[in-house]
């Protein structure tokens, strides 16, 4: 009797080791990684480390079936990112966790290959991570992945959303789909359907640590509209006594309208999507013409000016759409 007679079969995933390797680096398949801190703590005088760590769910499920392990590449690397820099943190280093029943192997170096390009543009290193086979847990050869970010921030620069006051503009950037949520409905309106396949239901998750880096010092705050979408994700940085009133001024993706058009209310479209952005700044008044200059000029995005702080008249709502 063999490990391999289990379901679990160590000689593949030694062979998927040593391909990485070649283009990661000898650390990969150690056990931890190792990240030298000397270089980035001499740039700053109170540094803090940040650490996140998410995963690009049920999506997964869309994208294994139409072979693209390279957009759930990046969908991993864009909601941990994302995260990190809305504490105001560069990345510094990464890993992933990539369970599955049974390893597919060009599955899995296609996804690590395109990991490591991607946090490449990010200057963020693939630290190490681990593979898992449980054929005991998954079933049918299906796999779910995850992803673990840190960063460093000095601690001037991380984001007091205490200083949040009405007054305060919101900026929008534009989305580029649906990301990576609310996918157990999208694929139940599929299975049912309610709504029809287009590739556009796959656009990989951007990535806005460029943007929101490069504008650290002229904005108050950041939040990365995920799950939830803009009604329970805002709220994060919007402080008691506070309202964001947002005006619905750009115009929602199509893939939204067909979602909608198949008999999700709003309300419930609102608290589930994106609805065609994907990031929010909190802007002073005094710094919006700064702020839209460098967006427009410097680092070329779309984005709206989709509302303003006020003062709460309810307690208990901390966003208002209109």
């Amino acid at each position: 009797m063999f490990y391999k007679n289990s379901g679990v079969d160590i000689d593949k995933a030694n062979e998927s080791i040593k391909e990485i390797r070649s283009f990661i680096g000898s650390n990969i398949g150690a056990y931890a990684g190792i990240f030298p801190l000397k270089d980035e703590l001499s740039n700053y005088k109170n540094p803090f480390l940040v650490a996140t760590s998410d995963g690009i769910g049920t999506k997964l499920q869309l994208l294994k079936k139409y072979g693209r392990w390279d957009i759930a590449a990046q969908d991993l690397v864009a909601m941990n990112l994302n995260d990190l820099v809305c504490m105001g943190a560069k990345p510094l280093f990464f890993l992933d966790y990539f369970s599955t029943s049974h390893l597919n192997k060009n599955n899995f170096v296609t996804f690590i290959r395109q990991l490591k390009n991607i946090l490449d543009e990010y200057e963020c290193v693939l630290l190490g991570g681990e593979t898992a086979e449980l054929p005991g847990v998954f079933k049918n050869k299906s796999e779910d992945i995850a992803g673990f970010a840190v960063g460093i921030v000095e601690k001037d620069n991380i984001f007091d959303y205490s200083k949040v006051e009405p007054g305060d503009k919101l900026i929008g950037l534009s989305s580029s789909g649906i990301h990576s949520n609310g996918y157990s409905l999208v694929r139940k309106l599929l299975d049912e359907r309610k709504i029809t396949f287009t590739e556009e239901l796959l656009n990989p998750t951007r990535i806005y640590v460029k943007q929101t880096l490069t504008l650290i010092n002229y904005i108050k705050g950041a939040a990365h509209i995920t799950g939830g979408g803009i009604i329970d994700n805002l709220p994060r940085i919007i402080p008691d006594g506070c309202c964001a009133e947002i005006k619905v001024n750009w115009e929602i993706p199509s893939v939204f309208e067909s979602i909608k058009q198949s008999g999700v209310s709003d309300e419930e479209m609102f608290k589930t999507f994106n609805m065609g952005i994907g990031m929010i700044y909190v802007v002073s008044e005094d710094n919006l013409s700064e702020v839209t200059k460098i967006l427009e000029s410097v680092l070329k995005e779309d984005f709206f000016i989709i509302g303003e702080v006020k003062r709460a008249n309810d307690s208990n709502q901390k966003v208002r759409i209109i």
